[in-house]
């Protein structure tokens, strides 16, 4: 039941519509799976992937799901396709998507996720801030240094869609100290700290830390 094609399209309202045609075993033609995700349910989908792709290239991949209203996305790292399950109603649907086609697809979608947060109450600082602090003064075993780019712009898309969902949260401690300048000590610290808990999660046992504070 792998996809024989898969795309998710950006809609007006901020969220998205995920669409497959598979081929199901036993039956004539192409089975077709669509629904629509809410902006929300994006930057989950788009979180996933992101941390996907950098397990999977640079660190240690294990098995994970997201949900989503009805659907979800599960990965088992044994296996280069993807397990996609929709639930609407009584009716469920299943069918697998290579997982390289998946990463390629949400990528246009991270982009999108990540000028919303650029253009939020927040996001300009929030920006200035990641800069100022991530810098990771060695990656371990990425020899290539290529490589080491790539692995820490993706870990800092990541933490700037994190940063900008939490500020967006009432009641917000980031969010506070934001907008205060005498807390902006504060601000960078909660940023430095979400940076190194995401490197250890994402990247750690395979890769070696250095400090990440700017030198």
């Amino acid at each position: 039941m792998t996809a024989r094609t898969f795309s998710i399209e950006a809609q007006p309202d901020g969220g998205a519509k995920l669409t497959l045609n598979y081929k199901e075993a036993g039956q004539s033609g192409l089975q077709r799976m669509s629904c629509a995700v809410s902006q929300d349910d994006l930057l989950q989908l788009v979180l996933y992937a992101e941390a996907l792709s950098l397990r999977r290239h640079y660190g240690h991949p294990v098995a994970s799901e997201v949900s989503a209203d009805g659907l979800t996305l599960r990965y088992d790292p044994d296996s280069p396709e993807l397990h996609v399950e929709r639930r609407s109603g009584y009716t469920t649907q299943n069918a697998t998507i290579p997982v390289r086609d998946f990463l390629s697809r949400m990528a246009e979608m991270t982009d999108i996720c990540i000028a919303v947060g650029e253009a939020s109450r927040h996001g300009p600082c929030l920006k200035a801030l990641l800069d100022e602090c991530a810098r990771l003064s060695g990656l371990g075993v990425i020899a290539e240094p290529d490589a080491a780019d790539q692995a820490l712009h993706q870990i800092q898309e990541i933490v700037f869609l994190l940063l900008v969902q939490d500020a967006s949260t009432r009641g917000s401690e980031l969010a506070r100290n934001l907008r205060k300048k005498a807390s902006r000590d504060q601000a960078l610290e909660m940023v430095n700290a979400t940076l190194c808990a995401l490197v250890a999660e994402l990247l750690l046992p395979c890769l070696g830390l250095g400090d990440t504070r700017k030198q």
